[in-house]
């Protein structure tokens, strides 16, 4: 949302330019913000409102305490001086700040924020209220004229059109209202200040005067003091109104040192108006109508132009208050929204300053206070919130009174005391509900705004309104003349109209007089200015706007601009020619421009729209223009010579970039000479380095395979020393179980033999029991010397195996081969685990027949995988208990012209991360005293590249591993 948001600086005010904050130049740049776009004569205007309103408050005054008014006007004026110059004070030190005192005091009460948020919608609805306060008198003043010509009109109907008039006007924008006030306030200032001069003068000097000094002394009770205290703080503490323009002001420091001037001005008016007033004759019946009131006071000096420049007075002072209540009072909401205080909406600003969302909510409570009450009750629940504001002023300025920018700490102390007792006892005096309203609405305000950021209502929120401004930024009548026109007819025949059948009316009753007819016209150039701020004012700022975003484009061009008449001499240049031209601008102007530029040609409707030119000038090196030709009609063209044309050049010097350009084409022309040159070293070199790494690659692989080699010798020889000694240790003890086993066999033979030969010696049960013996005996010595030769076959195996001879290449019975190292490697298993069991699944194609292999390295091969398979599944049942069954399944497939075996657990599977890595030397799972990661490895080997054939493995994670061996069965011819 582009808002503008103000950063004070906490420095004082300067007038020379200072250095702006970051903050400021993005408020600058954003096309959301309070534009500085008022002269300070303008915003002097409405410092002047508040002067006028004392015309309206001084006769009831007096009326009501005769001579005792000057102790309400005097004490008022003074604190109202002081708080003028210290609105001037503050404004020096936050120039930046919109609305002025209610948001000087929410800064002064920072460290109370809910105070100084409650002060400012206090001040606000002071103002607010005036629109309501100043519509109200202009129809009772109408009305009343008009009752003697018998016109009679709905007066609620005329109040809310005077209401509703002033938003009008500030919706055009913030120049035009402030041009507008500025245009009524001087007369009214000057006729005010006329009447003040000339009245006193007269009570000084006029031999018809009443005297310069009251007879009596001024005296009033305190009561009625504080009552008519509290109704003059509204007026007479009203004077710093300008402080609310700063922001706006394009010289801040020439709008506060107005405040001094204000301030100047305020004993002439304020004492100079009650003093006349209070000599004149005026009766208490006379007292309650301001306008007859001054009529009286000002006849004696002014004769009979009394009523009618009374009339002026009175309907410009009314007229111009309700204008700067719709000024201040957005400004206000403005400032709060920005400074985060309220809702964002209220901080939207168009281009041309209308404050949308807050002039809509100053309507809405202008319109509340004209509907739900009278007079009366308006200004008691507006004086009310305002006089609690002031004391929040005063009160702040003595919590701060230890910084430099505030005057009189210990004065504001007593005012705000004073001015505590005025609120509570004048305030009640004039009716404790309405005292009882004017404290509760600031917060009523405070409550409704958290209300509008809740409720999803687009006019309630920033987006909508941006949406509308930039929506209306674009859009332009089309025909504007034509429309312009057409509202000048209405606004003259409306005028005439309405003063053609006013005149007819006072014609026929002479006593109302022409000050009526001059109110009349005074509110008809009023609503005309509004219709014409409402129609024309915006095409007209849209078009001023395009005119000086041209001319400032001119201006600020960095390429030279030339306008051209029709002979193609220069008539107008900017700024930038100069220097592409190298030439004055005086000697440019008046000179054809192909005198400088030749390659155009002599006619310039022959000119290309877009060329490149060679400008040569004596004392400078030749240049290279870039000329663009465009062509448009003559505003003086008339319609019968439509030939006459103008043309606007834009001429760019492009020298340096046509060099640029020659040295980087000149440069790139060598870079790629250079490039395939060293594209082609590089390519040579690359080639070679392609072949170091080849021939390094294949030295580290050879390495790396010798490397391996011998450290599996190393530890096969190591192993297998160990494993030789092993099995000659247990060959020895094993001979002689075969030996003593054969021996026996043959001695219990012979003992059989020569039992028979005795047997008729012995008894036949006897006999019968020893046979029975000895049949037992030789059946078991014959299984003895079986076991035993099997047992030394597994030995002759593993001299075999330790010895790390490959043997020689035989025909093969895989099946029994697989048999005898399932068994060996089960009893391996045994040694080390007692409780180790496992079922053993066997399936063989008894068709595989004999196969030509390595029996002692494929039976390596088939002891390391089956080794593993048992080692795998004995470690899962360990980890799931008894509920687990280990199982190994082996199979043999006989395919068409090699063997397939399958070797299979039901263990916990390879992950995936280490299934790569299993057939890598020294790679293992276990743990290290119980793997040397060699046996998966050599087994690769011994099945890959001894045998030609395939090893390879499935496993899934948790359930079962498989090795899947693939051999030939010709191998032994594919060795050879």
């Amino acid at each position: 949302m582009a808002i503008g948001i103000r950063h004070e600086p906490e420095n004082g005010y300067n007038s020379e330019p200072t250095q702006p904050s970051p903050r400021e130049n993005l408020d600058r740049r954003s096309p959301m913000r309070l534009e500085r776009t008022l002269s300070s004569l303008e915003t002097w205007g409405f410092g002047l409102t508040s002067h006028l309103g004392w015309l309206s408050l001084a006769p009831a005054i007096q009326g009501a305490l005769g001579t005792g008014a000057l102790l309400i006007c005097l004490p008022g004026m003074l604190v109202g001086m002081m708080l003028n110059l210290q609105m001037k004070r503050l404004g020096e030190h936050w120039p930046n700040v919109a609305g002025g005192t209610p948001n000087y005091t929410t800064r002064l009460l920072k460290n109370y924020p809910a105070i100084g948020l409650y002060a400012a919608l206090g001040y606000y609805i002071g103002w607010a209220c005036g629109g309501a306060f100043n519509a109200i008198l202009l129809t009772d003043t109408i009305a009343t004229n008009l009752e003697p010509l018998g016109i009679t009109f709905p007066k609620r109907l005329l109040q809310i059109g005077f209401t509703v008039l002033p938003l009008i006007v500030a919706w055009s924008g913030t120049r035009g209202l402030s041009i507008l006030h500025l245009f009524f306030i001087i007369p009214a200032i000057g006729f005010l200040f006329t009447f003040s001069v000339q009245g006193l003068g007269w009570l000084a000097f006029s031999p018809s005067s009443p005297g310069f000094f009251p007879t009596t002394v001024p005296s009033v009770s305190f009561l009625d003091w504080l009552k008519w205290y509290f109704f003059a703080t509204i007026i007479v503490y009203a004077c710093e109104t300008a402080a609310s323009f700063v922001a706006d002001s394009r010289r801040p420091g020439e709008t506060l040192r107005f405040l001094r001037i204000s301030t100047g001005f305020m004993p002439l008016t304020f004492l100079g108006v009650s003093w006349i007033v209070m000599r004149s004759p005026i009766t208490p019946e006379i007292a309650a109508n301001p306008f007859s009131s001054l009529i009286v006071a000002a006849r004696p000096f002014w004769g009979d132009s009394a009523p009618l420049l009374v009339t002026f007075l009175v309907i410009s002072g009314w007229l111009l208050s309700s204008t700067t209540c719709f000024s201040i009072s957005p400004r206000i909401l403005y400032q709060l929204a920005v400074d985060g205080k309220i809702s964002p909406v209220f901080a939207v600003v168009s281009r041309r300053g209308v404050l949308g969302p807050a002039l809509m909510a100053t309507l809405f409570v202008s319109l509340f206070f004209l509907i739900w009450g009278d007079l009366a009750h308006i200004v008691v629940v507006a004086g009310v919130s305002y006089l609690v504001s002031i004391m929040a002023v005063h009160l702040a300025l003595w919590l701060q009174r230890k910084r430099p920018e505030v005057l009189w700490p210990w004065w504001s102390l007593g005012f705000f005391m004073v001015e505590t007792v005025v609120l509570v006892c004048g305030g009640l005096a004039w009716g404790w509900q309405d005292f009882i309203l004017g404290l509760l609405f600031p917060i009523v305000l405070w409550a409704a705004d958290g209300a509008m950021r809740r409720i999803n209502f687009p006019p309630f929120h920033a987006e909508w309104w941006i949406k509308l401004y930039r929506t209306q930024s674009n859009r332009l009548v089309a025909d504007f003349v034509t429309f312009q026109v057409v509202i000048l007819i209405l606004l003259v025949c409306s005028a005439v109209a309405i003063g053609w059948g006013s005149g007819i009316r006072l014609n026929a009753n002479s006593s109302v007089g022409s000050n009526l007819l001059l109110a009349l016209l005074l509110l008809v150039a009023f609503v005309a200015v509004a219709i014409a701020c409402w129609t024309s004012l915006p095409q007209v700022v849209s078009m001023d706007e395009a005119r000086e975003g041209a001319e400032q484009l001119f201006t600020i061009a960095l390429d030279a601009i030339v306008v051209l008449d029709e002979n193609g001499v220069i008539r107008q240049t900017n700024p930038a020619a100069e220097s592409v031209f190298g030439i004055d601008s005086t000697r440019l102007i008046g000179s054809y421009l192909n005198k400088f530029l030749p390659g155009l040609g002599a006619q310039p409707d022959r000119w290309l729209s877009r060329s490149e030119q060679t400008l040569n000038q004596p004392d400078r090196d030749s240049r290279i223009l870039e000329v663009a030709i465009s062509d448009r009609f003559s505003q003086s063209a008339s319609t019968t010579n439509q030939d006459l044309q103008e043309y606007v050049a834009i001429v760019r010097d492009i020298t340096d970039r046509k060099q640029a350009q020659k040295a980087l084409q000149q440069a790139n022309e060598e870079l790629e000479i250079k490039v395939e040159e060293r594209t082609s070293e590089l390519t040579h070199t690359v080639e070679q380095l392609q072949n170091e790494i080849q021939e390094r690659q294949r030295i580290e692989e050879n390495l790396r395979a010798m490397q391996n080699q011998i450290i599996v010798q190393e530890k096969l020889a190591s192993l297998g020393s160990l494993t030789a000694g092993i099995a000659h240790e247990i060959r020895n003890p094993l001979n002689f179980v075969n030996n003593f086993s054969e021996v026996s066999a043959e001695l219990t033979e012979e003992l059989f033999e020569e039992l028979g030969n005795q047997g008729e010696r012995l008894e036949p049960e006897t006999n019968e029991y020893i046979t029975e013996l000895l049949t037992d005996l030789k059946l078991n010595l014959k299984k003895i010397h079986q076991h035993g030769q099997r047992a030394d076959k597994i030995v002759g195996n593993m001299l075999l195996h330790s010895r790390g001879q490959s043997g020689h290449w035989e025909a093969t019975d895989i099946n029994s081969l697989l048999t005898e190292y399932i068994n060996l490697a089960y009893h391996g298993m045994r040694a080390k685990e007692a409780n180790f069991n496992i079922t053993i699944q066997t399936d063989y194609d008894n068709d595989i027949g004999s196969v030509e292999v390595v029996p002692q390295d494929i039976a390596r091969v088939f002891l390391n995988i089956i080794s593993n398979a048992c080692y795998a599944a004995h470690k899962k049942q360990q980890e799931q208990g008894s509920g687990f069954s280990p199982l190994l399944d082996v199979k043999t497939r006989n395919l068409d012209g090699r063997i397939e075996i399958r070797i299979r657990d039901n263990g916990a599977g390879i992950k995936p991360e280490v299934l790569d890595k299993i057939f890598n030397p020294f790679f293992t799972t276990k743990p290290p005293a119980e793997g040397t990661g060699l046996g998966l490895s050599i087994s690769h080997d011994v099945v890959v590249q001894q045998h030609r054939g395939e090893l390879k493995v499935e496993t899934e994670v948790g359930k079962y591993t498989e090795f899947i061996i693939t051999l030939p069965k010709k191998t032994a011819e594919i060795q050879e």
